[in-house]
Parts: structure tokens; sequence; C-alpha cells
């Protein structure tokens, strides 16, 4: 190696170089260019790089100017860095330095591109390369000695071996690089860039601080640290890609360079990442398992799970309680022997529909085992269970086995069975109330009804009495007319009260009637053609003779509004109303007839449009239920409001009284009752008729100036009924009747009461009709055959005009009875029809269709007035008059 000079290496340097010797110039005066240099043959195949140099170029002019400018300056002490940014040449970058301050060696890198990464400054500096010290080059031999030719080819094999080493770096995934100590990258392969994110070189000031995340960034740090203390480390990091700006680059501290590799892990960790997952879903599931079984052991329903056999391959301990079924390996599970026989079929039905349909279903299941309550008793002789079934389904949707759940509902089953009880118990003593109700007023009504007959009999005795000595009075002396007089005056003031308590104890019986209807939700309202006029002639005409009696002034009208259309005819239930206006007027009489001022107003006005509280005067009480209604529209299906007023001038009430009187048995005061009677149901019962026939009551009042009762419902407008001209001309003859032409009816009273037939024989025999009694339905039938009615019997007497028919009578009932003689004239036994009208003391609304619908023709309620069954016989009468023989 002794004998081997740096011209040899330079020679065999596969690199083109050149080396200027700055002791010699040209031979001109002032030349500015050293004498032809040295090139070894690297540089002699490509002779066009060393005359751009020294010729110049357009291309990358700049870099050229400094390479010449550094080349020729024989008096540059300081060292020129060539390979700056922008300083490549076009054949690639070129080292330059300078040995013993005389020769200048520049070498062209474009034959091995990676030794450019490593070019520093020249003859200056801690990083310095210092090229190997030449010879003058007259000290080189030509003669190639056996040695040198051997480390030439050393030489050639390292190169060799670089030049692979980086083209397998450029190959492998592995990612190398080199950094200087400022963290900029210096070298990288291919790989590295791929896997880092990190810019292609020639990014200025960008280091690798700028690739990786924040988090990241104080730990790698101390990676960085023990890197710049020579120590190797192997470690995990994350890369991103570089930032769209970059911050302008600081200078750079000379040092050391770092290198390494970094491989890319991201499917590792991925495949780490999955493992772990797959761990965390194996605990979960675990975790669900032992949730699951804790569940299941803990449910107090049981839980199974049927293969597609019926053969349970799981249930839990509950199943076994609930079922009865002792505990024993799944396999030995015998579940059918402990069912009902007769719930198999209810099985299989169920269990097929699910099959069917993969829908879960619900069923009720008994088992053998008696079901015991809480205290031990047995409560069910089966254990009822409420059963629910659903499928397990495969990938492809085909069942792999059903589970289910089974909940004990015997307690339900029990609970609801003693409700049943109760609630029958209930409605049979309910029953029994209305019964004992209705068997109370009927047994008060009979005797009511004798009493009031014999008060009207009383009073037209009086009258015929009163008749007979109105022409002997005269003659009397004074002392004894006087007496007479006052005899004949309390007797008819004894009738009066007998009228009037009779009818009291009738309106209390009612109320508690109506108040037993609307607590069993059995009153309904039933809507009839009326017209608006009757309401207030039949109110007026009611109460005219008791308000004269008590001195109290009755005014009744109809308001008649400018604009408003004249309705006359609607569909209501005129019964209804009429009850409402009787509790309301018998109050306004009660409370006045003590007063010095004695005058009650009932007013009626027909609207179309809803009156508000300013309008009627008073203050609406609230509704207390949302109701149903069902009435019977008109074909117009319009409705109108019928608004009604009372006001008397009684004692009046203050605001807390008001709040109360509409109460169930509840009055203005305690001092109420006392003073006027009553039993604190009619205004209550007023509001709930009102209210179900869609409207409201109102009332004002102050204490002793009187009080104002208002109220509306609403009914739809209906059409006139036709009236035929025979109808017209019967009407037109009835009115002609004056109590002398008035008609003589044969009537036939059927009531078991005897006391009942003597008083109503007389007084019709007195009223001038032909009576003739029975007891019971047999002896009604019985009479029929004797009447002219009844075939082949034409030329007989008695013609019977109409029957009075008891409905609860001994023997034979009314309503038997009644259907007899229907039968009767269905097969022609009885050639025409035969009006009846029910007499009962069974006021009930129902009571009273029921006895229609079995065939009479009208009915009235014990007690009543004569007055008041002579209206329905003429009816009946008019009726068969002009129906075709």
């Amino acid at each position: 190696m002794d004998s081997v000079s740096a011209r040899d290496f330079l020679y065999a340097d596969p690199r083109p170089t050149c080396v200027f010797d700055l002791n010699t110039r040209a031979d001109q005066p002032g030349a500015s260019k050293l004498s032809a240099p040295f090139t070894n043959p690297a540089l002699q195949s490509q002779s066009h790089l060393l005359r751009d140099v020294l010729e110049g170029s357009d291309h990358n002019a700049g870099a050229y100017f400094r390479l010449r400018t550094w080349v020729f300056d024989i008096n540059s002490a300081a060292p020129s860095t060539i390979l700056e940014d922008g300083a490549l040449l076009r054949s690639g970058p070129v080292l330059g330095y300078t040995i013993d301050d005389r020769w200048r060696v520049l070498q062209w890198q474009g034959a091995n591109p990676q030794l450019h990464h490593s070019a520093v400054p020249i003859n200056g500096g801690p990083s310095e390369k210092t090229a190997p010290s030449l010879p003058p080059l007259g000290q080189y031999h030509d003669n190639r000695s056996e040695e040198f030719r051997e480390v030439l080819g050393d030489r050639d094999h390292a190169a060799a071996r670089l030049a692979l080493m980086h083209a397998t770096m450029e190959l492998v995934d592995v990612g190398f690089f080199e950094y200087n100590t400022n963290g900029e990258l210096l070298y990288a392969n291919e790989a590295f860039y791929k896997l880092s994110g990190h810019p292609k070189m020639g990014t200025s000031g960008y280091t690798w601080l700028d690739c990786v995340y924040e988090e990241d960034k104080k730990d790698l740090m101390q990676r960085w640290i023990t890197l710049g203390k020579g120590k190797p480390s192997t470690f995990e990091m994350r890369w991103k890609g570089p930032p769209g700006a970059l911050a302008a680059p600081e200078d750079s501290a000379p040092g050391n360079d770092a290198g390494g590799c970094i491989t890319d892990i991201a499917a590792q960790k991925r495949s780490v990442s999955d493992a772990l997952k797959r761990a965390e879903a194996l605990e979960r599931a675990q975790i669900s398992e032992r949730r699951f079984t804790r569940l299941a052991n803990n449910a107090n329903v049981g839980i199974f799970i049927v293969d597609l056999e019926m053969k349970i391959v799981y249930c839990n301990s509950e199943w076994f309680a609930i079922s009865g079924h002792p505990v024993v390996d799944f396999a030995d599970v015998s579940w059918t022997e402990h069912l009902l026989a007769e719930d198999l079929a209810t099985v299989d039905k169920y269990w097929n529909q699910m099959i069917e349909t993969k829908q879960a279903v619900n069923f009720q299941l008994r088992w053998q085992k008696p079901w015991l309550d809480a205290q031990g008793t047995r409560g069910t002789p089966h254990t009822w269970t409420m059963c629910c079934i659903y499928h397990e389904p495969n990938s492809d949707g085909s069942i792999t086995s059903v589970a289910g759940f089974l909940t004990d509902i015997s307690h339900l089953i029990w609970a609801e069975s003693a409700q049943k009880q109760r609630t029958d118990e209930a409605i049979e003593a309910k029953r029994q109330q209305e019964n004992f109700i209705d068997m109370t007023c009927h047994e008060i009504r009979n005797p009511l009804g004798a009493v009031m007959h014999c008060a009207d009999l009383i009073e037209s005795t009086a009258s015929e009495i009163a008749e007979l000595l109105k022409d002997t009075l005269p003659s009397l002396p004074n002392h004894n007319r006087s007496r007479y007089e006052s005899l004949s005056k309390s007797s008819a003031e004894a009738v009066d009260t007998i009228v009037s308590c009779s009818t009291h104890q009738k309106r209390i019986m009612d109320d508690i009637l109506t108040l037993s209807k609307l607590d069993s939700k059995l009153l309904t309202i039933v809507p009839s053609l009326s017209q608006v006029d009757d309401v207030l002639k039949i109110a007026e005409k009611m109460f005219e003779v008791d308000a004269r009696k008590v001195g109290i002034t009755l005014q009744v009208w109809r308001e008649q509004i400018d604009g408003e259309p004249q309705v006359n005819w609607v569909m209501l239930d005129r019964g209804r109303l009429m009850q409402v206006l009787i509790n309301l007027l018998t109050n306004a009489l009660k409370f006045t007839q003590k007063e010095a001022k004695k005058v009650v107003t009932v007013s009626m006005r027909v609207s179309q449009a809803k009156l508000s509280e300013q309008d009627l005067g008073v203050e609406l009480v609230p509704v207390s239920t949302v109701r149903d209604r069902h009435l019977t529209r008109s074909h117009t299906g319009e409705e109108v409001y019928l608004y009604f007023k009372v006001v008397d001038s009684g004692c009046g009430f203050d605001h807390e009284q008001k709040l109360a009187i509409f109460e169930r048995f509840a009055q203005a005061s305690p001092r109420t009752h006392s003073t006027y009677g009553g039993s604190g149901l009619g205004l209550h019962i007023t509001r709930e008729l009102i209210e179900m026939q869609g409207g409201e009551i109102g009332v004002s009042s102050q204490r002793g100036e009187g009080s104002t009762f208002a109220f509306y419902i609403t009914a739809p407008i209906a059409a006139a009924p036709e009236v035929s001209k025979d109808t017209e001309s019967l009407a037109a003859g009835n009115s002609a009747h004056t109590s002398e032409t008035m008609p003589s009816y044969t009537i036939l009273v059927v009531e078991d009461n005897l006391v009942n037939q003597k008083v109503m024989q007389r007084q019709l025999v007195k009223m001038g009709h032909k009576i003739y009694v029975a007891s019971n339905g047999i002896e009604a039938l019985a009479f029929l055959a004797t009447t002219s009615c009844w075939k082949d019997n034409a030329d007989s007497p008695i013609q019977l005009s109409v029957i009075t028919m008891d409905i609860e009578m001994p023997i034979m009932d009314g309503v038997t009875c009644t259907r007899e003689i229907r039968a009767a004239e269905a097969i022609g036994d009885i050639v025409r029809h035969v009006p009846i009208i029910a007499v009962s003391a069974n006021a009930r609304h129902e009571q009273i269709n029921f006895a229609i619908e079995c065939g009479m023709d009208d009915a009235i309620s014990k007690p009543f007035r004569i007055t008041e069954l002579i209206p329905k016989i003429e009816r009946l009468s008019r009726v068969r008059a002009i129906e075709p023989m």
C-alpha cells in the first residue's frame, strides 16, 4: 500500500474527477484560468462535464458561476460550500474540496447519486470530510504493481456492494433513513416516505417533529436524546402527513448524523387490536352468560328452551317450582305428565301457529299442582300459567330451538273469579235494592192512589152538596149559614191539603226512582216529535190551580226575538223536560207562597245561537260529567237551543247556599226542610236531566229578593206532522164538547185492590161513565167473552170502550192478560182492537215501555187523579173511532 499514490485512487475512482493546480496559470499574461487539470478516465469519458464548468452554460447559470469562481479564486482562503440549495448542475451535485491550499478537486456525484447526501462544507468545521493528502503529480508512477491492482479490486468490490445495498434498500418494505442532529432528513429510501408520510428531500426546515402527533412528541424527544448519546433504541411511533405550510427553517447546529430504519407494524397493530377485541368480546360473552345464568336462577318466571321435538334442553329452578315437576336432569324432564290433559291440544295449536308464522305466541296453561295463596290456603285447584314461546332462528332462517317463559297467573285468575263473584253479588244486591224500591213505591202508591181518589170524591161530593143546598141556604139562619160555609171551606182546605201531600209524596217517590236509575246508568233520553208551545201550555195547566190556591200570580209566555226563525216542532223528550219544569216550578211556588209579593214567571225562548251567562242573567253551573248524547235527529240535522227561565219573588238564598243546592240530598240551609219540606233531590236530578239533554243550568239569587233559574237544552228541528181530515174533524168535534155534552164510555177496571176498585168506580160512574170491575186477568178474559167485541156476540149490550189494566195482580197479571187479549184478536176470537191502558205503581220508564211492548196502548202511574186518566181514555176512543171496522 506504500507504493500506491493518491493519483492511483483518483484514477481508479468511478466518479468523474478532476484536479486543478492553483500554482499553474495559463501562459497568457493576466489569464483568469488555470492550466489543464488532471482528469481521470471517468471524466474523460464524459468530457462535457468539465467543459460545462470551464466554458459556462446557460443551464443553471448561477450554479456554474459560483463553481467557476471557487475554482479560479487562488486567494480563496475560506473554503466554499458548492452544494447549496439551487446550486445543482445539470449532471447532478458536485463535490469540491482543497488539499494543501494548492490542489482543488472536483468530483461529480452522478455516477453514484447516494453519495451526495453526505456532502458537507469543504475545509472547515468539525464536519469537514478531509480527502487523503495527494503527492505532487510528478511523483505518480505509471507502473501498476500487483498490490495496487488488489487494492483497486477491493475498492471496486466495495463500491459494487455499496451500490447493491442501496438498490436493495430501495426494494424492501423497511424504511431506511438518516437524520442530522437538527432532525432534518439526509437520506431515506422510498419505503420510508410511504410509511412515514415525510415529504421528499428538498423541503427546507422540515424535521421529523413535523411528522408526529403532538401528544407523542414528549416521549419521542426522550428517544432522540438517547440516540444523540450514541445508544440505539427500538420503539413504536405514529406518523402523520406533512402540513400544508411549513415554518421558515432555522440554522442547524453542527453535529453527528443519526440514522435508522422503520417497519410498518399497522397490520400487526390491527391484528393485536382484533385479538384484543375478540378477547373483549369473549369476555363480554362470558359476562353476559354469567349474568343470564344469575338472572335465570333468580327470575320469578320460568325460563325454558326446548328442541323441535318439545324436549326440555334447559329450564331454570323457577320452572320446576311453577310446574310442580320434581327437580331432575334436563334430559329426564317429562313436562306433559304434569300438564292437564285437555291443555295438551292447546300446546299443539299454538306450537304449530308459532312454527308457521315464526312469531311469538301467548297462551294459558293449567298444571296439575294446586295453587296456594300467601296464607297457604288452597286458592285454585290448578296452577294457571301464561306461556310465551318464540323461535330461535339459524343463519338461514330455519328454526333451531324454541325458548319461552312461564308466568304464574293463578293469583290473577283467583282475583278475577273473586272480583266476578263480588260483581255478581253487587249486581244482585243492586237488583234487590231496585226491587225493594219498586216494591216500596208500589205499596205506597196503591194506598196513595186511593187517598187521592177519595179526596177527589170528597171534593166532588162537597160540590154536589153545595149545589143541592144552593136554594135552601138563604132561608137558613145566619149562624147556620155561617157554620155551613165554615165547614165547606175547612173541608175544601182539607181536601186541598190531602191532594197537596199526596202530590208531594208522589214527587218524592218519582225522585227516588229517577235517582236510582241515574245511579244505575239506566236513565235514557227518548226524543219524540213535540210542539214547542205545548210545553208551556202543559206547565201552565198543571200549576195554575195550585198557584191560584196560594194566591201566586203565575205568568207564562214565549219570548219572540226579531231576526230569529220561528221554530214550532222539534225532537225532544217532553217527559224529561216536563220533569225539570215541574221541579223548578214546584220550588218556585213553595218558596214564594209565604212572601208578601207572590209572582212566578216562566218564559221560553228558541234560538239558533248559544247565549252567554250575561244574556241569561245567571251564573251557569259547570257540567259535572262528559256525556254521550244519542238524540234522534231530524233529516235536516239542524239544532236549536231551547231556553227556559223561571223567576220567583221568594225568599232567595246567598252565594254559599247557591253552591250546594245542586248536590245530592242538599238544600239551601238546614231550616229549608223544616220550613218548606223536600228531599234535597229535586235540583240534583234537574241538573242531571238537563245535562243529559245537552244543556246547562244556572242560577242567580239574593237573600230576600227572589231567585232566577235558567237552563237550556238542545233539540233538532223537525217538520210538522201531517194531519188527516178525520183527525181534524175529530179534534174539532172534541173541542165542541162541554161538561154537559161529554161522551160516556164503557170502561172495564181490572184492579186487585178493592179500595181502588170502589173509589175509581164511584168517581167514574159519577162522571157519567159505565164501569165494570175485575180482580185479575182471568176475570177480565171471562168478562170480555160477554161483550160485543167477542165473536158471535154482536148483540151484547156491553159496548166496551177501554180497559184499565193493573199490571201487578195475583192469579193472572196484567201483562199476561194483555197478551191473551192480543192473541185472541189475532185468531179472530175478539173481532176488533180493544184499547188497554196500563195502570201500575211500577213507574220506571223501562217497565212502562215493557208494558206497551206487550200490547198495551198507553200507561199511567199510580197515584193518579181521574182528571189525568180521562184524556187518555178520550184519545184512545177517538183513535178506535177512526179505525176501519
